[in-house]
């Protein structure tokens, strides 16, 4: 059974499976914003996904110890280097805007990475700067860009999908602080950190009840949604609850981030159901 285990590590390690969240939350926005699906853009935001997560992950290992990487690293190199030119050749199908878009983001994740603002400091080192920005750019990538690759407007919907994906990103990021809480470094400063881990649970909730209570603020509320946004709040909640810093190896990096997937799971049932 090691070459399962083997499998479902690189399918973790390779930011395949984050990837996959971050293409799931791109179609919850396609249903609940009443936009068609556009095959390249998914393509896009997949192949972007892995290659920009495995540069933050590994570009810094990879400089320091490129002459012993191991095996899986050098694989997962590789594939990152395919899935690159995987994402620039789908990338010639965008529409500029969204190009122009995507470039502000990917900025944001040089210097969530690299230590670009001075020798040592990156976006990382600055207080909350590491959820913010992650919540961020993920809100922008589901949210943001398909809009604008569908060549719909910016209206008040949007802004308000924006917030509740900025909103639910930093609630299923606290269980990835709350476990690092005692390998990140004295310059990362989390809310988990700051406010404890009990506390940071608690601004967690509340975040879930702002997120949830936002879609009443929609001009066109549908109950579909609101009874999905309602199960994945709770799930998201009880995930948060759960967690700790010496919590189970695949916690956060799997469970944790299987619930953008099973948001998108529970909404299309919901439409088949009420449909």
């Amino acid at each position: 059974m090691k070459w399962l285990q083997r499998i479902f590590n690189f399918y973790i390690n390779s930011s395949i499976h984050v990837s996959l969240a971050v293409v799931a939350l791109v179609f919850v926005t396609y249903s609940t914003l009443d936009i068609l699906y556009q095959k390249e853009f998914i393509f896009f935001v997949f192949f972007a996904s892995i290659t920009g997560y495995n540069f933050i992950k590994y570009s810094s290992l990879a400089k320091l110890h490129h002459r012993s990487l191991t095996e899986s690293l050098k694989a997962i190199q590789l594939f990152s280097f395919v899935c690159f030119v995987c994402m620039m050749y789908y990338a010639r199908h965008l529409p500029y805007k969204v190009l122009f878009a995507c470039m502000i983001f990917g900025v944001l994740t040089l210097l969530y990475a690299l230590p670009i603002l001075s020798r040592k400091r990156n976006l990382r080192s600055f207080y909350g700067a590491k959820m913010y920005t992650i919540a961020f750019v993920w809100a922008g990538v589901t949210v943001i860009l398909p809009v604008l690759d569908s060549m719909q407007s910016l209206q008040m919907d949007v802004w308000i999908s924006f917030v509740q994906r900025f909103l639910f990103i930093i609630v299923i990021t606290l269980p990835f602080d709350i476990r690092d809480l005692n390998y990140d470094r004295e310059d990362i400063n989390t809310i988990p950190k700051s406010l404890g881990i009990r506390y940071a649970k608690f601004l967690g909730v509340g975040l879930l009840i702002v997120f949830f209570v936002l879609e009443f603020f929609k001009d066109k509320i549908q109950y579909g949604h609101v009874l999905t946004l309602f199960v994945i709040g709770i799930l998201s909640a009880l995930f948060l609850i759960g967690s700790s810093d010496k919590q189970y190896r695949y916690y956060a990096s799997f469970f944790v981030e299987s619930l953008p997937i099973i948001w998108w799971g529970i909404l299309y049932l919901t439409q088949v159901l009420l449909s």
